[in-house]
């Protein structure tokens, strides 16, 4: 029987029972994570809540909103239904708690992983560090001669791996040729640092042959593209144990990871996912991303809700300045599309078109000259810089700008409120994709495995933070 080791909310004895308790909340509060933003003034989202909501949090400071987000904090005179579904959205929350690892990210200057720094920002440094040092466990104690990184992108994770004290022989797969080419240009230069006096003076000695401990090779690996992976990596590992790892694998590509793991003789998985707005569903039949487990069969997220699982709420209460421009983005966003509505550019139920961000540039390249109040002027400018971004041909008039601005003069107010209620749904997404895929595993580790998944990194640096770690029992 395959133990699943995560660290459920209290009052849940087992996972089913936990899954079955997120899968009715997501139904009751659907509404809140399927919201898109944008259509926010056209879809008369706000009119949809209680009156009581509405009144309430039109007068919540942007700090009660953080709190609110963040921690869970809400006044005790806010509306008893408001106060239940942040209660819930906290209460069902993992805790992800997973063995520790030594980060030693301060070191890494002076360690050894100085030779490897090359091209990797601090955040990437940690996540590197730690996940190599998972991986390096989970090969030693599934016996692993061979580790797949799949999704290596320019090699970072792979060359840890492969030339650190870990000595793993690594076979680092990515679609694109760029990356791979990249990475190999990468890989000599470190190979040239390790060979150098500064490495023999720490004592590292350099074996003839070993630059072969890592190989790059292209290849597509998809949902429906699974099997040259594991032909591939069973024809490398040579009749020995192998196993596959990644490291913020984006969308289909983690699912396509864990599904290789299933469908092949791979001893061990460590993957850490990431863009779970790529993620592809299930209709009609067709391989998807989710759902993937028989628990979760029939459950259907929605691309707003798998977008709102992207949400670090976590990080509201210590980037403040960063949480109100993006209040104010969403604003100025969703009036330019009711604006385009209201003028016939787009029809009310279009998808609206994606504008992306809007530079500093952008901006002062539309910066205009008018009568109105800052945010007026604002707001005028950034709809001129968006309707050039998009190569639209329309412009509206500075006056009708302004009366659309005015027209919703409590918006901001409102966006704010809505994104942190959507938001705040965004853990419980990714806890039924977490769940998801951890009963999936389960489902198809076969002997006395293990599956487990927990924070890896710290969720305020590193939003995307769990692992998910798989290993097939002796019996296998």
């Amino acid at each position: 029987m395959t133990q699943i080791d995560i660290q459920l909310p209290d009052g849940f004895g087992t996972i089913a029972e936990y899954a079955a308790e997120i899968k009715r909340a997501f139904a009751k509060y659907s509404s809140f994570p399927n919201m898109h933003i944008v259509d926010f003034f056209v879809t008369g989202f706000w009119q949809q809540l209680p009156d009581d909501w509405q009144e309430y949090l039109e007068q919540v400071e942007v700090t009660g909103l953080v709190a609110m987000a963040s921690t869970g904090q809400v006044d005790a005179s806010a509306p008893e239904s408001l106060r239940s579904y942040v209660k819930d959205m906290f209460r069902l929350r993992l805790n992800y708690q997973g063995p520790l690892i030594a980060a030693a990210a301060a070191d890494s200057e002076q360690g050894e992983l100085w030779y490897f720094l090359e091209g990797m920002n601090p955040k990437k440094r940690v996540e590197v560090q730690l996940l190599s040092q998972l991986v390096s466990t989970v090969a030693k104690e599934s016996q692993c001669s061979l580790v797949v990184d799949v999704g290596a992108g320019q090699g970072y994770l792979s060359r840890v791996l492969a030339y650190s004290s870990y000595s793993l022989p690594v076979l680092a797969i990515d679609s694109s040729p760029k990356q791979q080419r990249g990475a190999e240009s990468m890989q000599r230069r470190t190979i040239k640092r390790l060979q150098g006096s500064r490495a023999a003076q720490h004592g590292f000695k350099w074996e003839a042959g070993r630059a072969q401990q890592l190989q790059h090779t292209v290849m597509h690996v998809g949902l429906d593209r699974t099997g040259e992976l594991a032909a591939t990596a069973h024809s490398r590992a040579a009749g020995g144990r192998w196993m596959l790892c990644g490291l913020h694998a984006c969308g289909d590509l983690s699912s396509a990871v864990l599904k290789t793991f299933v469908e092949s003789d791979a001893a061990a998985v460590a993957v850490v996912p990431c863009c779970y707005n790529h993620i592809s569903e299930t209709r009609q039949g067709t391989v998807a991303g989710f759902p993937l487990s028989r628990e979760m069969h029939g459950i259907r997220l929605g691309q707003n809700a798998l977008k709102t699982a992207c949400q670090a709420t976590s990080r509201w209460d210590s980037c403040p300045e960063a949480t109100l421009a993006a209040f104010r983005r969403n604003h100025f966003r969703a009036l330019l599309h009711y604006l385009m509505v209201a003028h016939g550019q787009v029809a009310p139920d279009a998808m609206a078109p994606a504008v992306g961000k809007v530079t500093n540039t952008e901006l002062q390249a539309a910066k205009v000259s008018m009568d109105a109040s800052s945010d007026e002027i604002a707001f005028t400018t950034y709809v001129l810089a968006a309707l050039t971004k998009l190569n639209h041909a329309w412009r509206p008039t500075a006056e009708q700008c302004v009366e659309c601005y005015r027209e919703h003069g409590t918006g901001l107010q409102q966006i704010a409120a809505a994104w942190t209620l959507k938001s705040l749904a965004g853990p419980l997404v990714e806890c039924m994709l977490v769940v998801d895929r951890a009963m999936y595993l389960a489902e198809h580790c076969r002997g006395s495995g293990r599956v487990s998944a927990f924070a890896l990194f710290d969720p305020v640096t590193s939003p995307r933070n769990v692992v998910l770690v798989a290993q097939r029992g002796d019996n296998a």
